[in-house]
């Protein structure tokens, strides 16, 4: 497969995974607003998440085993991952859900720190470009609503940030060596583990056929949206992968609109338009570097 290729490749499972992602946001609205909490959402998503990969890895004749070399790299992105995710949901707790989700997002540019600090990548004008003006695009279309301070949150998001970023770059060095199903699969059963304390003696399932519907619906996207996210690393570059899911607040704000009924704010529409056009453009820069190198 050329570089070209893989890329394309990578391209279209990142997408899919920023969109399942995405999705969830809306779907989970639903549940919370009928009696769930995000703990809750969480643990099912694991739960499900290991019972069906598990169940995949054993039908499809894949190993659960990985490398000893890797088993510690493997529970350390289990940790991170999870980790991250529970930070987050700690700090929207503090501080206001556009501020978190905003520095939440500062991922993608720890991405494409860590990759130049650790050779993996070139730095180009163009390229600072293009992630800075999908990040300040962001920040636009993320900028209707009060915002919240709190110090303790601005941590707790910021480290979910360096955790998410952190995950990306473990992944695609991982998935060199460890199929991305089982990586997933055991991503997800680090995460069951340290989600079950928060949710033994306070959990909070919804109520009503139509409120389990969504969440069903949400646990389905994370599951698709983990193993996109997983195979992508192993096609592209995880900047590049990164840079993506910066689709996934715009998934979850369209889908708001259409769904929920909220109205975008002209600030809001503009941001949006700067990260559709950033990421078309970086696309285009990628496909196009990749097949004169190809």
């Amino acid at each position: 497969m050329s570089t070209s290729q893989k890329n394309r490749g990578g391209l279209i499972f990142a997408i899919c995974a920023a969109i399942g992602l995405g999705a969830i946001t809306t779907q989970a609205k639903f549940v919370y607003a009928n009696g769930g909490d995000a703990m809750t959402v969480m643990f099912v998503r694991f739960l499900c998440s290991v019972i069906l990969i598990g169940g995949f890895i054993l039908l499809s004749g894949l190993k659960f085993s990985i490398p000893r070399s890797k088993f510690w790299g493997v529970l350390a992105i289990g940790l991170i991952w999870s980790g991250a995710m529970i930070s987050y949901l700690a700090s929207v707790e503090r501080i206001s859900v556009s501020l978190a989700v905003i520095l939440l997002y500062t991922y993608p540019l720890f991405v494409l720190l860590f990759s130049v600090l650790g050779r993996s990548l070139t730095l180009t004008p163009v390229r600072i470009l293009f992630f800075v003006v999908a990040f300040v695009g962001l920040c636009l279309a993320l900028s209707d609503g009060a915002l919240v301070f709190d110090q303790v949150g601005i941590l707790l998001a910021v480290g979910a940030g360096l955790g998410a970023a952190t995950t990306f770059i473990l992944g695609a060095k991982l998935t060199a060596e460890v199929h991305s199903v089982t990586l997933t699969f055991w991503i997800n059963t680090v995460g069951l583990l340290m989600i079950l304390p928060f949710v033994m003696d306070n959990s909070a399932f919804p109520s009503g056929a139509f409120a389990w519907t969504m969440l069903g619906g949400a646990t389905l996207c994370y599951v698709v949206a983990i193993l996109c996210q997983f195979r992508a690393l192993t096609l592209m570059p995880a900047a590049a992968a990164a840079f993506v899911f910066n689709l996934e607040p715009l998934v979850s704000l369209l889908l708001a609109t259409l769904v929920l009924g909220e109205i975008l704010t002209t600030t809001q529409w503009t941001g949006v338009a700067l990260v559709l056009g950033s990421l078309l453009f970086n696309s285009w820069d990628e496909h196009r570097q990749s097949a004169v190198l190809s």
